[in-house]
């Protein structure tokens, strides 16, 4: 039996002609990445990943991974490359932004192959019943973490049974009818898995806060304390404010893991936030310490989490980076949204990282409940006092499921509800009466061009970081692709 882990295709070719990339499995918020290859952003597929290996450890089916974004393919291209691999199962992930050609994808492919197809993820998640009633090509749905549930899966097709209903997690067809089984509890023991699997998504194509390469994506921990009401991975994914870590000495001893197998030569901690928990923090600094590790890492962390101690272990231990939500620096829009910051805090911190050595990357959002043009203005300013190293800005997606969708459902205030307008790099797709989409969208214009121009800056300052960087991207895609894509990104900076 061939099961096939697949993350489709990242390449969608506009009736304009146009080629836009996108990202789907392993964000948070699936978006175009741009109508050039990406200069430095791609995430790596966690979920498949870890569910790859698990079957690939726990069951006798032969398994497989295919990354259709990363490897920048078309559906033509994806649907070959899938088609040559004879898949029995075929398991990926629905992103609500390519929704509509990701099912047109998958029935071709049940037509090509006639394998059975699991489709898992956060849209899945949201919508799993009402996706197996109106599409005739899904078989099964898996509701939340769902590496345990397709290894039931698999374990049951690989036993001939043709009845689902006993495996938590999952929607499935019987006698013409769609089955809803109980939501899988959360797994408790994240170390119960192996670690996701890096040879068939490969571990050093996945650049993510990446200075040196090839930097390899980690996580030490699921969950977050906190309730952020656009954020699917706490209210669709977890469905919990429950927070789990794993042991610090399996995390450290799967650092040395991939030093050893792949050559990293820098980590990224893709946590939702990695200093949630101090005693977790110092523990894992400790076992770096403990193996000797040398390698330079960087994490997605929160300013409201993290002290003055705690960072000056993480440096001691190869911290270079923390990414840090800001989102607005308007109190009443921070607690509108479920994110306790203090904004003095965040400026000590960034204080603190700037002292140890610890670069700082901060995060903005525009178009978030509460939001005006003084409230865009405010958080404009502080984007520039906050004297972070780099930042980003995005537009508020209100993904189904989230509270936030059922906040400007209710009130009126979504002005698109077509799910391939959900992309936090497209049109805004929420307007308020003092603030329109489209002048949402013009901020956006000018908050973005002042932080490419931050990370631009930052860039030319670090000239044999950032020529690593390049070299790899020159290894992966080509030296014209790599000329592009700079030339995009300078162009942001300065149109």
């Amino acid at each position: 039996m061939n099961v096939l882990f697949a993350n489709l295709a990242g390449v969608k070719v506009d009736p304009d002609g146009k080629v836009r990339h996108f990202i789907k499995a392993g964000s948070r918020w699936p978006m175009t990445i741009g109508y050039a290859k990406s200069v430095d952003y791609y995430p790596f597929p966690f979920w498949l990943a870890y569910a790859l290996a698990l079957c690939k450890r726990d069951t006798a089916a032969s398994c497989s991974g295919l990354d259709g974004v990363v490897m920048d393919l078309t559906d033509v291209e994806m649907l070959a490359a899938v088609t040559d691999r004879k898949p029995d199962l075929l398991v990926t992930e629905l992103a609500a932004l390519t929704l509509a050609d990701d099912l047109r994808f998958l029935a071709a492919v049940k037509e090509a192959t006639g394998c059975r197809v699991l489709v898992a993820g956060n849209h899945a998640t949201v919508a799993a019943a009402a996706l197996l009633e109106e599409n005739d090509c899904l078989d099964f749905a898996a509701i939340g973490e769902y590496e345990f549930t397709v290894k039931e899966v698999v374990a049951a097709l690989l036993a001939g049974k043709d009845d689902f209903t006993g495996i938590a997690g999952l929607v499935s067809r019987r006698d013409g009818d769609v089955l809803v089984a109980p939501r899988r509890e959360l797994l408790a023991d994240l170390d119960s898995l192996p670690f996701p699997d890096r040879e068939d998504f490969p571990a050093t194509i996945y650049p993510d806060f990446t200075l040196y390469s090839p930097c390899i994506n980690i996580v030490s921990s699921r969950g977050c304390p906190c309730g952020c009401v656009y954020c699917q991975e706490r209210h669709i994914m977890y469905a919990s404010p429950r927070y789990r870590a794993r042991d610090p000495e399996k995390v450290a001893e799967e650092m040395e893991y991939c030093v050893k197998r792949f050559g990293a030569r820098q980590f990224y901690f893709d946590d939702q936030s990695f200093v949630v928990k101090k005693s977790h923090v110092l523990g894992v600094c400790a076992a770096i310490k403990k193996r000797g590790l040398k390698v330079p890492w960087t994490v997605m962390g929160d300013a409201m989490f993290v002290d003055r101690e705690t960072l000056a272990a993480m440096a001691d231990a190869g911290c270079i980076g923390m990414k840090f939500g800001v989102e607005s620096a308007d109190p009443g829009i921070l607690k509108a949204i479920g994110k306790p910051l203090d904004l003095d805090k965040c400026r000590q911190v960034v204080k603190w990282c700037r002292e140890l050595g610890i670069r700082t990357h901060a995060t903005f959002c525009l178009g978030l409940p509460g939001e005006t043009e003084a409230t865009i203005k405010k958080s404009l300013v502080f984007m520039e006092e906050l004297d972070a190293d780099t930042a980003q800005v995005s537009k508020a997606v209100p993904y189904p499921g989230t509270p936030m969708y059922a906040w400007a459902s209710e009130h009126g205030y979504l002005v698109a509800k077509d799910l391939t307008s959900f992309d936090g790099m497209g049109s805004c797709v929420v307007g308020y009466p003092d603030l329109p989409a489209a002048e949402i969208d013009r901020w956006y214009g000018i908050f973005s061009k002042r932080v490419a121009r931050k990370k631009l800056f930052k860039y030319m300052s670090e000239p044999g970081q950032s020529l690593s960087i390049l070299l790899e991207m020159g290894r992966r895609k080509g030296v014209m692709s790599v000329l592009k894509s700079a030339w995009t990104f300078v162009m942001r900076a300065f149109r």
